[in-house]
């Protein structure tokens, strides 16, 4: 989410919008200062005149430097200062601009390299043209060391502070123009900083000392006790150095990453919605805009999941789902059930739409529930008609009696339905219910971007002719002999004399459940 500006005050606010600048002064200001130590260490013998001149050159310059850096920086970061503005006054800014400013906060840490490595070599160049003793080379030392600690400080600024305010929802991957160091030149620069700039900058030292033993200035002794103090100040301050970048790296790197362990445990304790705060555009901004792609695809994948579900029975969902379901069909034993309104017409035309739809969905729910209480699956609603089979798509023991026992069920829900609905003033509802069992060909059927889990063969057609069969005897179950193979004596069977169903040339023994 982005921050509330309005609610974090005045001098939060201050150092929000100008941190890039205190930051760079700051850094600059811990370099100048490298220097100065370095060089009253360095240069013993340097005349007062110099020292005079050096001393006020260096205030001068530096204050130039830092109008200018504050000028170009305050002109660079204009569309970002601009947009923050308009966050505190909860104004979306335009998407223009927008998009100007955050090209330039994933930018602006390599334009404070640029414009800091131009005002120290410019620097180093000015104290050396003016006869200072190693100028150049101590420029060149304590400038590098700046640079750094500028770029880490000021990306440390733009990453936890600016980059959730302009990427709430990520996105760094897609601003055009956009520079990245990868982890690995991150490392190396770490590794440059702490080891061998020292390194360098103390055999220098050792080297300016050779120097002035060979002038003859100082006493051997004298220059051995220069030297172990001069280096053991520098490595002090290098020491120092080193644990600020080293700190600067090292929370750079892991809290993008603990942000990313944060989200990944919220997804595996089963948070879907858990999303990653991108703090960098390198390899590990990347893993948390994957992470955060990931997680969105797998709540769109639960969602249609879910919406499936609504549509077809969770357990052909799973099926299907799960690739479980052969495409070119299954010969499978099942159980098929087909119930059927009666006198359904007449009352669609005597019963208003809405309250008729009510009387409908009533009569639908409860006769789902029955099924899939007994373990059947619903395959389809045609109208006021019900087809379900059990036995599949997953084999069960007993689908036969289950199928039995749902229908039965479905009776008793009925009976309280036209209950309710007589209270209401309703006409009451009645059906007719047909099982027939056998084999059945089982596969995904319809066209090529639609297809439906289907029962095809003559036991689902049986099924249905037996149903129909119920108009004719006034019943409301009508079993197949080779249903009633499998009942035990709980169950009470009239036999009904034998008919030859449509499409059939053999008579058909059916029974009716009392």
């Amino acid at each position: 989410m982005r921050i509330d500006i309005r609610s974090i005050g005045k001098i939060r606010y201050f150092f929000l919008i100008n941190g890039i600048l205190i930051r760079n002064i700051v850094a600059n200001t811990i370099g100048d200062s490298m220097t100065n130590i370095f060089f009253s260490r360095q240069q013993p013998n340097i005349s007062d005149r110099l020292l005079s001149l050096m001393h006020h050159l260096d205030i001068a310059y530096g204050l130039f430097c830092m109008i200018i850096m504050t000028v170009i920086t305050i002109w660079y970061e204009k569309p970002i200062r601009r947009c923050i503005n308009l966050f505190g006054k909860d104004i979306p800014p335009d998407p223009a601009l927008l998009d100007s400013a955050r090209r330039r906060l994933l930018n602006i840490p390599y334009m404070v390299v640029a414009m800091d490595i131009f005002v120290w070599g410019f620097g180093s160049i000015l104290f050396a043209s003016i006869g200072s003793p190693a100028g150049a080379s101590m420029g060149i030392a304590c400038g590098l060391i700046t640079v750094i600690i500028a770029f880490f400080w000021v990306e440390h600024m733009t990453q936890h502070k600016l980059v959730p305010l302009f990427f709430p929802d990520g996105g760094l991957f897609k601003v055009k123009g956009t520079k990245s160091i990868n982890l690995k030149i991150r490392l190396s620069v770490l590794v440059f900083s702490v080891s061998i700039v020292p390194l360098a900058y103390i055999h220098l030292t050792i080297h300016q000392f050779k120097i002035l033993q060979s002038t003859g200035t100082m006493t051997p002794l004298m220059l051995a006790n220069r030297i172990q103090e001069t280096i053991a100040a520098e490595s002090l301050v290098f020491m120092v150095i080193g644990i600020l970048i080293s700190i600067l790296v090292g929370h750079n790197l892991k809290k993008p990453v603990s942000e990313i362990i944060r989200a990944m445990r919220q997804v595996k304790n089963g948070d879907l919605n858990a999303k990653a705060i991108v703090y960098t555009n390198d390899e590990i901004g990347f893993a948390g805009e994957i992470l955060n792609a990931m997680t969105k695809g797998l709540r769109e994948r639960e969602m249609i999941k879910d919406t499936f579900g609504r549509y077809v029975d969770s357990k052909i969902r799973d099926e299907i789902l799960n690739g479980r379901i052969p495409l070119d069909g299954e010969l499978k034993e099942a159980t098929i059930l087909f119930a059927d309104l009666r006198n359904f017409t007449p009352l669609v035309e005597v019963t208003p739409p809405k309250e008729l739809i009510h009387l409908l969905n009533d009569y639908l729910n409860a006769m789902a529930e029955a099924i899939k209480l007994h373990g059947g699956l619903i395959l389809q609603f045609i109208g006021d008609e019900i087809e379900a089979v059990f036995g599949a798509p997953i084999h069960e023991k007993g689908h036969v009696i289950s199928a039995v026992n749902a229908a039965l069920e479905m009776r008793k829900q009925l009976e309280k339905i036209n209950k309710i609905h007589a209270k209401e003033g309703h006409a009451s509802l009645s059906h007719g219910i047909g099982i027939h069992t056998g084999q059945v060909l089982a596969a995904n059927i319809g066209s090529s971007d639609r297809t439906a889990y289907s029962l095809i063969g003559d036991t689902v057609n049986t099924a249905s002719r037996i149903q129909d069969l119920n108009k004719e005897f006034g019943t409301d179950i009508l079993v197949s002999a080779e249903v009633a193979e499998h009942l035990g004596q709980e169950i009470t069977l009239h036999p009904l004399p034998e008919l030859v169903l449509k499409g059939k040339t053999k008579p058909v023994k059916v029974f009716s459940i009392a």
